[in-house]
């Protein structure tokens, strides 16, 4: 038999600071990298390609740190 890929957790810690915490900054990286990709196009030609960059490694890192970071960290 195979077993369902997403399974409740024995230790439901929805509710906990750690968590609040966790969100509000990943909230903030998300929205610092959407200003940087508007600031983008404003700076200095030899700026733009690093604040891009700057801008998709932000949004990424907000998805990457509730999603795959935290729940790692949990598991050791």
């Amino acid at each position: 038999m195979s077993e369902p890929v997403l399974q409740r957790r024995d230790d439901d810690r929805s509710g906990s600071p750690e968590r609040a915490v966790t969100v509000f900054f990943s909230f903030v990286l998300f929205l610092a990298g959407l200003a940087l990709f508007a600031v983008a196009f404003e700076v200095v030609d030899a700026a733009k390609p690093w604040v891009f960059f700057g801008a998709i490694a932000s949004v990424g890192l907000a998805f990457a740190i509730p999603t795959t970071i935290v729940p790692a960290l949990e598991d050791r």
